[in-house]
């Protein structure tokens, strides 16, 4: 890798091409099945892109200036912490602080758009997720926002918890937040009703995968891993041995799932 920042996230919306994010605000890009990578951005310039970006509105707005230059200022220390691309041309990278950019060239270039979220108090973005045409970033302090196609707009979402969400899945008709000690909010009607999931873990839900048949997995801080086959609705705790903490959960296609933590990688079978 060309970097030595942690890394934390990364998407690959087509076989060939990906992105990953991580702290100082780097983003890099492999476009060969990521046997090698590029960076694309990183703290240093996210200032400067953010500054030339509002000086050249109609009507510059000082706050948005200000934090500008503060970004500037304090140099390369604020990390992206999700990335989602919608395909190898159109995506977005989202972090602490109300970070949020987006790019429509396959990150060559990169525009800010802090402007056009209802996060007044800057809290930080943990996930960005896709479920069915809908958009959601979920953060700290109960926040999620869901992009208004209309506007272009990411719009407050109201739920009952106000501890921070980690990440959002789903699949079309169902969507799921979760994060701290075990809170998992259900939603049936694209955020517009939320419903509170009990599982059997008090632990932090971390990391969501849907599989090829539908089946809706967590895992937590904690290493366990749930399973759930009716949407969401309820979970079950598979019998494996913990895994020490969890950090990333990914469908296999053969009944399986591999888990990254600190531990390395896993595979195990969720059936």
């Amino acid at each position: 890798m060309p970097v030595s920042s942690d890394l934390v996230a990364v998407q690959f919306p087509s076989p060939t091409q990906g992105w990953a994010v991580g702290h100082d605000g780097i983003v890099l890009h492999s476009d060969d099945n990521g046997e090698t990578w590029k960076r694309q951005l990183d703290g240093r310039q996210v200032g400067q892109i953010m500054l030339e970006h509002y000086q050249r509105q109609a009507v510059p707005d000082d706050a948005l200036l200000a934090e500008a230059q503060r970004m500037i200022d304090e140099g390369a220390d604020k990390p992206f912490l999700d990335v989602w691309f919608s395909d190898d041309k159109t995506g977005y990278v989202v972090g602490a602080f109300n970070l949020i950019f987006r790019t429509e060239d396959g990150g060559q270039t990169w525009a800010p758009l802090m402007e056009r979220t209802d996060n007044p108090g800057a809290l930080n973005f943990y996930g960005m997720h896709a479920i069915g045409d809908d958009l959601f970033i979920v953060g700290e302090q109960g926040l999620v926002l869901k992009l208004d196609p209309v506007t272009q707009r990411f719009v407050n979402v109201p739920t009952p918890y106000s501890g921070s969400y980690f990440g959002i899945t789903g699949k079309p008709g169902v969507v799921l937040v979760f994060g701290l000690r075990g809170n998992v909010y259900r939603s049936a009607d694209q955020g517009a009703n939320w419903d509170k999931v009990e599982l059997s873990v008090s632990s932090s839900i971390t990391a969501s995968t849907v599989t090829e048949d539908g089946r809706i997995i967590l895992v937590s801080q904690a290493g366990q891993v749930l399973v759930s086959s009716d949407d969401g609705v309820t979970f079950t705790q598979t019998p494996q041995q913990r895994l020490g903490p969890a950090a990333a959960v990914q469908a296999t296609g053969s009944g399986s799932v591999v888990v990254a933590g600190a531990q390395g990688l896993r595979q195990l079978p969720y059936q």
